[in-house]
């Protein structure tokens, strides 16, 4: 009968269906009310949680001969002003002693002190005139519910640019915001320009993108209903790469090659076949793997296309899985042949680079005209046409005559577009930006777009090996440099690509990569040329700069992105982001620094901010910042802050609670230092850590024995979360979205106020 609630809802309407209420939530919840009761409750609430639509709530106080009492609330100003006029109309003066007046805030009542902590000041109470109008305001209520089903949405005419919306839900993604990422993908639904299948794309998007590939995996009705489709590469890299996380990634090393191949059939290949139809040029290592397992499960493998996957994986990677799992294979008897037949296997799987490789090292033998003529129309790079119109006249007249009339068209559309005087005169210009970041980049500066440069760098980018960057960090200094160069359009551009740039260089890779410094650094300043930022844009730089120091960068660098984070946090000084910057000040503390004064200089930042806000400082954050002022030297920035944080601290110790509280994180230093506050703040508590890197069953009875249980997942992509969260059941998992100690309190005291 009842929809499903956000977590966020389920605690208010459980208070406010309790004590003088005579309807309790069990009882809805159980469907063991009246139906009539039920009938005036249940409609509300389904209509409220509904998402596609925001609607206010009108619940009623029961007493033994029914509703007695009526409380309205809605979410924002707009809505609170439309809900009292339209409450007026429904039900007062006729039936109600409802005049309009909002909720005062004087009461100590359990239920609308609830009320207040959800709804704020946006709430109204009204009774009957006499309890003869009960029942009439119960019928009024129920018309009005049934009016605002059918209204019809008004348009927004003040809707944020899709692509801005996007950023911010890749964004969301990539810092593990949850909440946010559910947020935006409505707004992307809302706006109407997101089809059904594109939803899906969405869903399989943010499933991956929050680093859920088990829940991904064994989404079977998700997966079917896409499976058939020609999907995109970063749809297809998603899917097939959360199945092999899954099902082989822990297998896959196994020296029984016939043990991987069965996992592979049974769990992959049999149910999800459809999905390795077409790779698109996806070179990404995981999905490489899987397609060459795809084929090698076949009753008679392709060995012309397990060839050219091979080919395609990158030769700086570790190939000895790879070229394990293909030894087996029985060779074709040409080499010539091979080529051909890999050069197909390539075309159909829209890997023309791979196809005009293939091609050019055979040549000039008859089929690589052919193949090379369709790359050079796919791939509209002005080099590789100029060098295939070259080997074009080369061909002997045997070969020519051969050639299909489709060969034929596509040669004359290549000679009428592209003359070789032209080609060498826009040779700098003409830049074909599918090809890697730095033709993008070039592309963005050119000025000149066909299409726009952000749908191009969404369809490419799940095309480009990242392993490649990590073997050229010259090509990476060079792109920072251009980015780093950018004014006017082409920096609103490369700001707009902000989460995309950061998803390939910091959260593709496993590990932070040196040659990257210089990558890290520029996004760090993208997010200071922004001014004002999201939360989530705010914690992605907080993770750049821990890859950046990670490294050991240089000084210069080092210097460079301080500044620029200075900047960060100048332009962001809000209580609201006091935690990200005392997480950032804990991060720089816990490193070696090339130079003192600049991270000084940040500490003596975030302390003037604390300072400003310290009115709004808890207990958890004033103790966060005092042992940062201790490990930054400087204790005696802090003698002139207000008296008060003390008496917050007395406060709270007051806090009887006797509890286990669990905390996993693989910061461990950060996750030390919280469990010292809570220990101290929180004397009767008890707090474990938990640091395993694998979904061990320690992990398991801390999850499951925890009343209250912060994962820092940012900290984890891997099996513990899954294992965690089926450990805890129904009970709710704490996500900070920092991996720093006062993210990971602020959890904690947020679930303790909802305790209370």
């Amino acid at each position: 009968m009842m929809d499903i609630l956000h977590p966020d809802e389920d605690s208010w309407l459980k208070l406010f269906f309790s004590g003088r209420n005579a309807l309790h939530w069990d009882d809805i919840v159980d469907a063991k009310a009246p139906a009539a009761w039920l009938e005036q409750v249940v409609p509300w609430i389904n209509a409220f949680a509904a998402p596609d639509v925001q609607l206010p709530i009108v619940l009623p106080v029961f007493d033994a001969d029914g509703p007695c009492q009526w409380y309205g609330m809605a979410t924002d100003d707009a809505s609170a002003v439309a809900l009292a006029q339209e409450l007026a109309a429904a039900v007062g003066p006729s039936y109600s002693d409802f005049r309009g007046q909002p909720l005062q805030k004087d009461s100590d009542d359990e239920i609308e002190c609830g009320l207040r902590d959800r709804f704020g000041r946006f709430i109204f109470r009204f009774g009957p005139v006499d309890a003869a109008q009960r029942n009439d305001v119960s019928q009024a209520l129920q018309l009005y519910l049934g009016l605002l089903r059918r209204r019809p949405v008004i348009p927004d005419r003040t809707q944020r640019p899709f692509g801005r919306i996007r950023a911010e839900f890749d964004s969301s993604l990539l810092v593990g915001n949850e909440t946010d990422a559910h947020r935006l993908r409505d707004e992307l639904i809302a706006s109407g320009r997101v089809d059904s299948e594109q939803q899906k794309y969405l869903e399989i998007r943010m499933l991956a993108g929050l680093g859920r590939q088990h829940q991904l995996a064994h989404d079977y009705s998700l997966i079917k209903s896409v499976q058939g489709l020609s999907l995109p590469p970063q749809i297809i890299a998603d899917l097939v790469g959360a199945l092999y996380s899954t099902y082989v990634t822990d297998i896959e090393d196994d020296l029984n090659v016939d043990k991987v191949l069965s996992a592979f059939r049974n769990d992959i290949a049999r149910p999800f076949g459809p999905l390795f139809q077409e790779r698109k040029g996806i070179r990404q290592p995981n999905v490489l793997k899987a397609f060459l397992l795809f084929e090698l499960t076949q009753d008679t493998p392709n060995v012309a296309r397990c060839e050219a996957i091979a080919a395609a994986y990158p030769e700086h990677t570790e190939r000895s899985l790879v070229d394990r799992w293909i030894n087996g294979l029985t060779s074709v008897p040409s080499a010539a042949l091979d080529k051909a037949e890999m050069a197909r296997q390539a075309l159909g799987d829209e890997d023309y680079e791979l196809a005009l490789q293939l091609s050019f090292e055979a040549c000039p033998e008859a089929w690589t005209y052919s193949a090379m003529l369709r790359c050079a129309v796919e791939l509209e790079d002005k080099r590789v046409i100029l060098r295939i119109l070259e080997e074009v006249k080369s061909a002997s007249a045997d070969i020519r005559n051969g050639w299909s009339k489709r060969d034929l068209a596509r040669l004359q559309q290549l000679e009428a577009e592209s003359s070789e005087a032209l080609v060498k005169a826009h040779l700098r210009s003409q830049v074909r930006p599918e090809a890697d970041w730095l033709s993008w980049a070039d592309y963005v500066l050119s000025g000149r777009y066909d299409r726009h440069p952000l749908q191009i760098l969404e369809a490419a980018s799940a095309r480009w090996n990242v392993e490649l960057f990590v073997a050229d960090p010259k090509t990476c200094r060079e792109l920072a440099e251009r980015i780093g160069n950018a004014s006017g359009d082409a920096e609103e551009v490369f700001r707009d690509a902000f989460p995309a740039l950061v998803e390939f260089f910091a959260d593709r890779p496993a590990h932070p990569v040196r040659g990257f410094i210089p990558l890290y650094s520029m996004l760090i300043r993208i997010v200071a040329w922004s001014g004002t930022v999201s939360a989530n844009e705010l914690e992605l730089a907080a993770v750049l700069m821990q890859a950046l120091i990670g490294l050991g960068a240089s000084k210069e660098d080092y210097v460079e992105a301080l500044d620029a984070f200075v900047e960060v946090l100048s332009a962001n000084n809000a209580p609201s982001n006091i935690d990200w910057a005392l997480n950032a000040a804990e991060t720089l503390a816990l490193h070696a620094s090339p130079d003192h004064e600049s991270r000084l200089r940040f500490f003596t930042s975030v302390v003037e901010v604390a300072r400003v806000h310290a009115h709004r400082l808890n207990p958890a954050q004033y103790a966060v910042l005092s042992l940062l002022a201790k490990d930054y030297g400087c204790v005696e920035l802090l003698e002139s802050f207000p008296s008060q944080a003390d008496d917050h601290a007395e406060t709270l110790d007051a806090i009887n609670f006797t509890g286990l509280i669990g905390i996993y994180t693989l910061t461990e230093p950060a996750g030390q230092r919280a469990r010292q506050f809570l220990q101290k703040l929180l004397p009767l508590s008890r707090i474990e850590l938990n640091a395993d890197f694998a979904a061990t069953d320690k992990l398991k009875h801390l999850a499951a024995t925890a009343d209250i249980f912060v994962f820092a997942w940012k900290s984890s992509k891997h099996q513990a979360y899954y294992a965690a969260k089926e450990a805890r059941g129904n009970r709710q998992t704490l996500l900070p979205l920092g991996k720093g100690s006062a993210s990971i309190l602020d959890c904690v005291f947020k679930e303790l106020r909802r305790l209370r």
